[in-house]
């Protein structure tokens, strides 16, 4: 601008459109929506407002693709371009995009962060860690008033009551949820024998799961000495913490069945085992036996060599047998606690309950039966009383009587009626036969 120049109203709005378009041709703001217009064109008309500062906006119709349909009084996040209003001289914003505010942000800087990673290589399969099959001692990393400890609690007591389980409360979401989550991995990492980690909670939105999109609990999990199995929210909630770890389950509850086998399956095993081990140990003794007999057969009086070799050979007998039963031993222990747990959780008493339950309906439904029974009983009664009383049989009574014609037609009028015609009157007691011989105007 030049000093002393003077301005045209037109030009000085025109510059001044220039200028804020060229400045500020692709900026986000966050705001409440106050004064929404929908006129009939498709366009919306609306402002952004907050405490001591408003902005006027314009959506035009061909930029709505795409963007969330907004209503009065909400919170969003907008993308747009700064412009002046020629006609007024109004300050405005031309809107591009539209989203609520909060989850928005949350999702872009989840991608972001996603991008991040996966350069690094965090996501990686060839860096997951396969699961122990017989995992001795499991941690659980979550909520300890949260339900999904109690669904991993109960999935582990079922299936594999023999693991010891190791809780760490933590927060898992709000402030301060992100530093207890590491602090807690970093713990079990730490924590001697431990083999494996569930890291869990329940379903919720991108802001309620956002502790398990943090970096540094990204991190934290890549860290962790032992394999991490994630089971965060339902099975179509994505989180970073799910892309880390070495597993990832759908729900807390799939957690727990994925590190823990069934006892049946332990069962199948030990027995598998001990048909294997059993011919192993037969077959041993058949090349003992062969070995000893050829070696008989080729020394002509081996009588104190033989001796002793028979000496060696039933010590290796005795001692297998001895191993052959401790193995035996220590398997059946194992079965009779695998038994006495199976038993512990015995499901006739959940039926008896249930019998109780069902008996208790069966009662309940027969006594609201009779009680609906005896209603429409009362109603009918009354119905019949009501067309009782307002039945054609109480007028007729009175000395009234019903004509109608020849196909049954009740006759109202006498212009329904002709001379010659044949009608019948319908009497309390009977009907009569009526021939018409004139009729008489009203």
């Amino acid at each position: 601008m030049e000093p002393g120049q003077v301005y045209r109203v037109g030009a000085l709005v025109t510059e001044l459109r220039t200028l804020l378009e060229a400045s500020y041709r692709n900026v986000w703001v966050e705001g409440e929506i106050s004064g929404l217009a929908t006129p009939a064109s498709g366009h919306l008309y609306f402002s952004l407002k907050e405490e001591g500062a408003l902005v006027r906006c314009a959506f035009f119709r061909n930029r709505r693709a795409g963007s969330e349909t907004p209503t009065e009084g909400m919170q969003v996040l907008v993308r747009g371009q700064v412009s002046v209003y020629p006609n007024r001289g109004d300050l405005q914003l031309i809107v591009h995009h539209l989203e609520a505010a909060g989850e928005g942000a949350l999702r872009r800087a989840f991608e972001a962060l996603k991008r991040k990673l996966s350069a690094e290589g965090l996501f990686d399969a060839a860096r997951k860690r396969p699961l122990p099959r017989y995992p001795r001692i499991i941690g659980v990393i979550t909520s300890q008033s949260g339900a999904a400890l109690h669904d991993i609690l109960v999935t582990l007591r079922r299936r594999y009551p023999a693991a010891r389980v190791v809780v760490f409360p933590a927060l898992v979401q709000g402030a301060g949820a992100a530093n207890e989550l590491c602090a807690m991995l970093e713990r079990a990492g730490d924590f001697p024998s431990m083999e494996v980690v569930i890291l869990a909670r329940g379903g919720g939105s991108l802001e309620d799961l956002q502790a398990f999109n943090e970096e540094n609990v990204a991190r934290a999990i890549h860290r962790c000495a032992v394999p991490v199995v994630s089971g965060v929210g339902h099975e179509t909630d994505i989180t970073i913490a799910d892309l880390v770890a070495d597993h990832r389950a759908a729900t807390p509850t799939a957690a727990a069945e994925l590190v823990t086998p069934l006892a049946a399956e332990i069962l199948q095993d030990l027995r598998r085992q001990q048909v294997l081990l059993l011919r192993a140990l037969e077959r041993r003794l058949d090349e003992a036996r062969q070995r000893v007999d050829h070696a008989a057969a080729r020394l002509v009086h081996p009588a104190e060599r033989l001796a002793r070799h028979r000496l060696q050979l039933d010590g290796l007998l005795r001692r297998l047998q001895g191993h052959t039963r401790e193995v035996l031993t220590n398997g059946r222990h194992r079965l009779r606690l695998c038994q006495d747990s199976l038993r512990a959780n015995n499901p006739r008493r959940a039926l008896a309950w249930q019998r109780q339950r069902l008996v208790e309906q069966h009662r309940r439904i027969a006594y609201l039966g009779r009680a609906s029974l005896a209603d429409f009983r009362r109603q009918l009664a009354g119905s019949i009383d009501a067309l009782r009383l307002l039945g054609p049989g109480q007028t007729l009574a009175r000395g009234y009587a019903i004509l109608r014609n020849a196909d049954q037609q009740v006759i109202t009028s006498a212009r329904e009626a002709n001379t010659g015609q044949n009608l019948d009157a319908l009497l309390t007691d009977g009907t009569l036969s009526l021939t018409v011989t004139g009729k008489t105007p009203e």
